[in-house]
């Protein structure tokens, strides 16, 4: 028995010694990817393109040529294909790729399918997936006045042209160029105006990427180079001036693959100035809201109303917090006109942004604080509001109801009287006597003493100074361009101080977009014009009409071509930012006395 339980145990050994090796190599045998591809799906009778076969793998021993089927449409220029071979190492693991490209011509027209390719990989056959092609035939008139067809140029391209107010359209600028042209650099030109819209600039993850594409019977390549996001400011009919934009072109390209790298380097190139056309959008009107607080919401947008605290002591401030966030028209959203009960006072509302440019929208959240104060001791009930957001894809209002909101105000003695309570008990107060002597002046007649007229007209004095207060107030609360005007140093103050709280930072584009808005914010708000939608142009003849000329208007005309130049390249230094963030806050100085 100890002899056959002996030779069991080899018989098993043998066994797991035999998987060990062959399990891992039949594995290996199936490690490999294999897929063929054309370098065009859209191709012009006569026009040549490539056909691509790919294996790769990390235990390919044995890979025979690949076997092409018969193909409707196309012609094979040569049977025998071009090779190349590329090894890579990975963590260890080294994976080779071969390549085999075959050059086809188109021969008739219509849509045809190429057949799947046969390829044997270690005794092993397999096959490719089909590849559906088009062929189309040449266009005549572009043959025959091919010169009218641009090398290269400039399109503003929008993803919606049936648009409201405040609805996002992002609009590519894209540029075409012909095969043989390859772009080193391009750099836009300050003055792009949008009028009528609010622009912000998406930001890219990635360099341009360029594709191929047919325009008239023409191919070109097309790469989006910048992305905007625009929110119409009102209705009617709103044109995208031209954007101007200056490349850097090689029409040589260093490699024979006419689909290299976007951005090349090389000799031989020269600058060139392109501006695309102008585009016109129809914006209509939004639909009335029925019975709801309009705010310009539109978009994906939540909106949430509360009080900072629910006790508070007669006099003292309380703040109402609005905050709307989500996608959407984030920088248009107007401050929220609450029907606030009597017996409030209000002060200094404030708004606070947070937007991200990331994507293909805008998103973010805006703050709106309300400083309120009562009059009086009671309960106070700010009633329940019914918020409108207009929804671009349904095309129809989103009603959010917000509840009430209540708070008490304690008039002061009880906070005085809770203190005290459980305290030590104050001994009863005694009159004094025996100190005082009184003495009068013969013949004084009251009205005489300076301390009578000052006791009388104390009361009207404070009197008007508080009917005035709250004239202000009332007004400020009710007459939104007053407010804006009201409020316009104090919002050019916070921004400046904003852009001196980053300038260590070293983000040239945020503090001259910072800059930026400090100066084209308080003009706006002081002279009661468009928050969004006016480009730089339009500010300075605003600007030259309001009186404002000679060395303030030039200051104020280099300053916003600075800050929209960095803002497409941003360079310079910690230094510079400071002497900038100084020449805005004594532009501004010199604006508040003339506007």
């Amino acid at each position: 028995m100890k002899k056959i339980g002996n030779l069991f145990s080899a018989i098993k050994l043998i066994l797991f010694t035999g998987l060990a090796i062959l399990l891992p190599q039949q594995a290996l045998a199936q490690d490999y990817t294999f897929e063929a591809t054309v370098s065009e799906n859209r191709i012009f009778v006569g026009e040549q393109f490539t056909l691509s076969v790919e294996v790769s793998g990390s235990s390919m021993r044995n890979v025979s040529l690949p076997v092409l089927p018969d193909m409707n449409g196309v012609r094979v220029l040569s049977g025998t294909p071009s090779r190349s071979t590329s090894i890579s190492i990975v963590n260890a693991r080294t994976s080779t790729t071969t390549a085999y490209t075959y050059t086809l011509i188109a021969s008739e027209t219509g849509t045809f399918t190429i057949p799947p390719i046969t390829i044997e990989i270690d005794g092993e056959e397999r096959q490719t997936e089909p590849i559906r092609i088009e062929i189309i035939a040449n266009n005549q008139m572009t043959q025959e006045g091919g010169s009218e067809q641009p090398d290269i140029f400039l399109q503003i391209e929008v993803d919606e042209t049936n648009i409201v107010p405040g609805q996002q359209i992002v609009a590519n600028l894209t540029l075409y160029f012909k095969q043989g042209i390859e772009i080193t650099s391009f750099q836009p030109n300050a003055g792009w105006r949008t009028d009528g819209f609010w622009k912000e600039e998406l930001q890219n993850d990635r360099q341009p990427q360029a594709e191929s594409t047919i325009i008239d019977g023409v191919r070109y390549r097309s790469a989006v180079l910048i992305r905007y996001a625009l929110f119409p400011s009102r209705s009617g009919e709103l044109t995208l001036s031209e954007f101007p934009l200056t490349l850097g072109v090689r029409t040589q390209p260093s490699r024979n693959d006419p689909f290299g790298s976007f951005f090349g380097a090389g000799a031989n190139q020269r600058r060139v100035s392109l501006e695309s056309e102008p585009v016109q959008l129809t914006v209509r009107n939004l639909p009335t809201a029925n019975n709801a607080l309009s705010i310009n919401a539109v978009g994906e947008l939540r909106v949430d109303r509360r009080l900072s605290r629910r006790e508070v002591i007669s006099g003292e401030t309380i703040e109402l917090i609005t905050t709307v966030e989500g996608t959407g028209n984030i920088p248009l959203i107007r401050m929220p006109g609450y029907d606030l009960p009597d017996g409030l006072e209000i002060y200094s509302p404030q708004e606070v942004s947070n937007i991200e440019r990331r994507g293909n929208s805008i998103s973010g959240n805006k703050t709106f604080t309300e400083l309120i104060a009562p009059r009086a001791p009671g309960r106070y009930e700010i009633p329940s509001e019914r918020i409108a957001v207009f929804n671009p894809q349904t095309r129809s209002y989103r009603y959010i109801s917000l509840p009430a909101l209540q708070f008490n105000a304690n008039a002061p003695a009880e906070r005085q009287l809770s203190s005290n309570a459980g305290g030590s008990q104050l001994g009863r107060l005694q009159p004094v006597t025996g100190l005082a002597v009184w003495s009068t002046r013969e013949n004084s007649i009251i009205y005489q003493s300076i301390w009578f007229w000052l006791l009388f007209l104390l009361p009207l004095i404070a009197l008007g100074v508080s009917y005035q207060r709250k004239r202000l107030r009332v007004r400020l609360h009710k007459d939104r361009f007053f407010a804006r005007a009201h409020y316009a140093d104090d919002v050019a103050s916070q921004r400046i101080n904003h852009a001196k709280s980053i300038v260590d930072e070293g983000d040239a584009k945020e503090v001259y977009n910072t800059l930026h808005k400090a100066v084209s914010g308080y003009i706006t708000d002081k002279l009661s014009l468009p928050e969004a939608g006016l480009s730089d142009q339009e500010l300075l003849f605003k600007t030259d009409e309001a009186g404002v000329n000679g060395q303030i208007q030039k200051n104020l005309r280099t300053l916003l071509d600075k800050c929209a130049t960095i803002n497409y390249a941003p360079t310079g230094s910690v230094s510079d930012f400071r002497s900038d963030i100084e020449k805005t806050e004594r532009l501004i100085k010199e604006l508040k006395e003339t506007l």
